[in-house]
């Protein structure tokens, strides 16, 4: 998310992505502030959203606000805010369209882990991983050499081209969906039993669900969401199997997001240490990669653009947003 974007364009209707490549148009209604990705600045300690809803230039009740994630108890729930998403039900088509047959019959590892980009709760996972001897895992780093003495080197670790020496290398321009099947599908996800999700919200109390949950999910992966607040609920909201009688997801909602990090990885150690997946939960996992695949964040979309008196109408070249008469 460009913060500046915001602060210097607040009058316009901010189209980021997902939702551009939803509607096929940059949309102008200037009542609608679109944010996606997370919008808490993390390098500057500041939520430069609120700063401009707060200011005397905006007057924050003629705008809609519309999070491409789900709201808790965040601090923008009292703007009575829109959550439609729009980046999970174009991913989700991306992925289709690589046709990805699965294969979850060489689970070797126990779990999984998936970091890019260096966010506090990822390192606090590393951390973790390493302090609590949590070995059997397979995962995915940006950096040519392991940071990490007792995570054993392997041959998953991403990043650009120029940056790597030895291991898997991708571009960043390739999709989402390219990177899955080409480079993580069978060495990272479909060998492991266990995925610890790190989606990119942290301090925010908002749920943001992205291509990492998608992952999952095609991967055939019992989820542990080490990152945001009530992920498993948003999921489960939607119909999803959280593996709630497996897995302990209390950790979602204590207040203290190093905590909640801590907490996802400490009360679940037994299982991350040693777990085998079985025939019954083969079924559950199927359940939802086949509810995912049905289109269940699509008809998320299409539900909430419905309940809020919105619908995509055809205009020009493309499609736009528009309220209903």
């Amino acid at each position: 998310m460009d913060y500046n974007m915001i602060l210097d364009n607040y009058s316009q209707f901010f189209v980021i992505d997902a939702l551009y490549r939803y509607t096929g148009e940059v949309l102008n209604k200037p009542e609608i502030i679109y944010v996606i990705d997370h919008h808490y600045d993390e390098e500057n300690n500041c939520w430069p959203l609120q700063q401009l809803l707060d200011s005397s230039e905006c007057d924050p009740y003629s705008h809609t606000l519309l999070f491409d994630m789900h709201l808790h108890d965040d601090i923008f729930v009292k703007y009575n805010p829109l959550c439609i998403p729009f980046f999970c039900a174009t991913t989700v088509k991306e992925f289709q369209k690589e046709n990805i047959v699965p294969n979850w019959t060489n689970k070797t590892k126990t779990f999984n882990f998936m970091i890019n980009k260096m966010r506090p709760h990822r390192v606090a996972l590393l951390k973790l991983v390493e302090e609590l001897n949590l070995t059997d895992c397979t995962y995915s780093l940006p950096w040519t050499t392991n940071p990490f003495t007792s995570l054993p080197v392997t041959n998953y670790m991403i990043g650009t081209e120029t940056q790597l020496t030895q291991g898997i290398a991708r571009s960043e321009s390739t999709r989402n969906s390219q990177n899955y099947k080409q480079l993580l599908q069978k060495t990272v996800f479909e060998s492991s039993c266990i995925s610890l999700i790190t989606e990119p919200t942290f301090i925010e109390k908002e749920a943001l669900i992205t291509e990492k949950t998608i992952m999952s999910i095609y991967g055939g992966n019992i989820p542990i969401w080490v990152s945001g607040w009530r992920c498993a609920d948003s999921m489960q909201r939607l119909g999803f199997d959280v593996f709630d009688d497996i897995v302990d997801h209390s950790y979602q909602t204590l207040e203290d997001p190093l905590q909640r990090v801590r907490n996802s990885i400490t009360l679940n150690k037994k299982l991350l240490s040693n777990f085998e997946i079985t025939a019954s939960i083969i079924k559950r996992l199927q359940h939802n990669l086949d509810l995912m695949t049905s289109g269940v964040f699509e008809k998320e979309v299409e539900k909430q653009l419905h309940e809020n008196n919105f619908t995509l109408c055809r205009k020009h070249a493309g499609l736009s947003l528009q309220p209903k008469v």
